[in-house]
């Protein structure tokens, strides 16, 4: 089989029952994009088959992998990835379970995105849906000097594309802040993003998200690993941001 242009990355898991039915809502979006170069992977870590179930019944539809990781560690950074390993896709596109792709065109426009050599990573436009339906509060994603402590002017990885042959992968040491660290980290590495601005991707508002329940202990871990690991090129500038994120932590 030919190597597929992109490869769609989710991590996915039980989700307090909601999952599955996230996922199905997902493929949905998926049958009806124009682009279909593409292959689904699936990195599952649910505790019952509803995953596997609908894997199984958009698989005459869909390039899709499942990939059994009930045995990795239970956190989204390392379940995204073990999708983005076993990807075999020339673009990476990052696809959060309870995320959708918002326009029939988001592919096509992703991959037109990397029809210039010179890009290798992208981010797109963002809004968040309540119901599934309805993309409210759009939003062009922009980098700023403070990204990894917290002050996500991105969105979600949901956002996020890159050429598979860079190599990165999210820092399996980090939950809240493993999306801003991985820009950050992109950015120092690769240079600046490409930027779709159009709203290609909807994150999924529901009680059920990571966020909600980031503790102010966790958030203090995750902080000083990202001042350790990158304070060798921190500001004064840089100290302050920390240190307001550090506070409202406590």
């Amino acid at each position: 089989m030919a190597q597929p242009a992109i490869s769609i990355c989710i991590p996915a898991y039980d989700m307090g029952g909601k999952g599955a039915g996230f996922l199905a809502a997902s493929f949905e979006r998926m049958v009806g994009q124009g682009f279909t170069d593409f292959e689904v992977v699936v990195s599952d870590q649910s505790d019952t088959d509803g995953v596997a179930q609908v894997c199984a019944r958009y698989g005459d539809r869909l390039n899709i992998r499942r990939v059994d990781f009930t045995d990795g560690p239970r956190q989204s950074s390392a379940n995204a990835n073990n999708a983005m390993r076993h990807a075999s896709g020339r673009i990476l596109k990052i696809l959060f379970q309870d995320d959708f792709l918002a326009r029939a065109d988001a592919l096509e426009q992703i991959a037109r995105g990397f029809e210039d050599a010179g890009a290798r990573w992208l981010l797109c436009g963002s809004g968040v849906s309540r119901d599934g339906e309805t993309v409210e509060n759009p939003m062009v994603p922009r980098l700023n000097d403070q990204l990894r402590f917290g002050r996500n002017t991105v969105s979600s990885p949901s956002v996020l594309a890159l050429r598979a042959e860079v190599g990165l992968h999210f820092d399996e040491n980090l939950i809240w802040l493993m999306d801003v660290e991985f820009y950050d980290r992109c950015a120092q590495q690769l240079g600046a993003p490409g930027i779709l601005p159009d709203v290609l991707v909807a994150n999924r508002l529901h009680e059920g998200q990571v966020s909600a329940r980031v503790t102010k202990p966790l958030r203090r871990s995750e902080l000083r690993h990202v001042w350790r690991k990158t304070r060798s090129r921190a500001s004064w500038r840089d100290f302050r941001a920390f240190a307001y994120q550090f506070l409202k932590a406590l």
